[in-house]
């Protein structure tokens, strides 16, 4: 890979970590803020919680959790996955019907800013993929 291309790529990993670290820094806020609605209202409902996982060498995936008490186990939860569709970076409203008043509002509030951190990251990989397989090409021909 070219020098140039090499910098490139570079650049866009230290992005594309930087909003990882923004997506960790928001769950972390996230997290915060519904235990202190917790503490004032006392609702107990289903929580939502996110989760970011490396799905491959270069990239994450942020995704929402349905977390369900485990039977017989004190502050036990299972994380159930809540389906997101393919192609797209915004979970719908209606994912998240199960979460319960005041919750439900800061959840749509995260997911939006989540939604749109997905979407950059999303076009970031993106980039990062054409211009390494472009650097792939264009090493073949001039050998």
């Amino acid at each position: 890979m070219s020098k140039e291309a090499q910098t490139i790529v570079t650049l866009l990993d230290q992005q594309y970590e930087q909003l990882l670290t923004d997506a960790r820094c928001l769950v972390a806020s996230y997290v915060d803020t519904s235990m202190k609605l917790y503490k004032k209202t006392g609702v107990k409902s289903v929580v939502a919680g996110v989760s970011i996982k490396q799905v491959s060498p270069n990239a994450y995936s942020i995704y929402w959790c349905k977390l369900v008490p485990l039977q017989g186990q004190k502050n036990k939860f299972a994380p159930l996955t809540i389906a997101k569709g393919n192609g797209k970076h915004k979970y719908p409203a209606s994912s998240f019907e199960f979460v319960e008043y005041p919750y439900r509002h800061l959840v749509l509030q995260v997911e939006g800013r989540l939604a749109e951190i997905r979407r950059v990251a999303s076009e970031n990989r993106q980039l990062r993929r054409t211009l390494v397989a472009y650097e792939k090409k264009l090493g073949g021909c001039r050998s």
